[in-house]
């Protein structure tokens, strides 16, 4: 979901040949959302699923998929 809105904000940012929204806006945004689901999205997964979603978490990167298994 997060990827998708990066696309279309740099896809509006070409379109509008915006330079204030491709270096400014976009790393910005996602900026915030990084800090969102470290603070605050984190915690509330952890509070409902508890150690299961600790270990998923250990288990599994935020951002980047792993190219080799463990």
């Amino acid at each position: 979901m997060h990827l998708g809105w990066t696309v279309v904000l740099l896809g509006l940012a070409v379109l509008m040949q915006s330079f204030t929204l491709l270096v400014i806006f976009i790393p910005l945004f996602l900026l915030v959302h990084i800090v969102y689901l470290k603070l605050i999205e984190e915690k509330e997964l952890e509070k409902k699923f508890g150690q299961a979603y600790i270990d998923y978490r250990k288990s599994v990167p935020m951002f980047i998929p792993r190219l080799t298994r463990k």
